[in-house]
């Protein structure tokens, strides 16, 4: 992103000072030709001019540059909800899911709403509750073979699954990132 902005303000001043330098050498050949206000009148005009073609210009590389930033957060995001694993982002306090895949939802038999309305201890067999508690504090930045534990489907039913997570740090919070295969 840094590089796309600095990009745009690089074109901007290169731009500026084209037109500035340019548009002087212009105006001072005509100076000979034309009375001093009808000059300055056109020094105003191609100041009115920039000021204006600039803007288009610049909006239009702005919305260039959003449009490839908002393609390229589609094309990761895709990589995410469209990976055939099942696999989950949950917020490292609450254990809350924030985000889970379509793989889950058809997994796990809960819809996108009821999982983000659940927390890991929710899916979790009452006996590991303590141990879910424990691998999380445990995380460590990378990727982290959480071994297999019991988990409950929606229909009840009690599944062994194995869990890789990777503890994602850029967030004011964390979260934990994890892909979910049954054993």
């Amino acid at each position: 992103m840094k590089a796309g902005a600095l990009k745009i303000a690089a074109i901007y001043v290169i731009a500026g000072v084209l037109w500035i330098t340019l548009s002087d050498k212009l105006l001072l050949a005509m100076q000979n030709h034309f009375d001093l206000e009808f000059v300055l009148f056109l020094s105003s005009i191609k100041g009115i001019g920039y000021v204006l073609l600039t803007g288009v210009f610049l909006y239009q590389l702005i919305k260039l540059h959003t449009r490839r930033i908002s393609e390229s957060e589609l094309r990761y995001r895709s990589y995410f909800d469209d990976n055939p694993s099942p696999m989950w982002i949950i917020d490292l306090r609450t254990l809350a899911f924030t985000a889970v895949n379509e793989a889950a939802i058809v997994f796990y038999g809960y819809s996108r709403e009821e999982f983000l309305n659940m927390n890991l201890l929710n899916l979790s067999a009452p006996q590991d509750l303590a141990s879910v508690h424990a691998a999380v504090r445990h995380l460590q930045p990378g990727m982290n073979d959480s071994g297999t534990w019991q988990q409950i489907k929606k229909d009840g039913n009690l599944i062994s699954v194995t869990i890789t997570a990777h503890l994602i740090r850029k967030q004011k919070n964390g979260n934990i990132m994890a892909m979910v295969k049954e054993v």
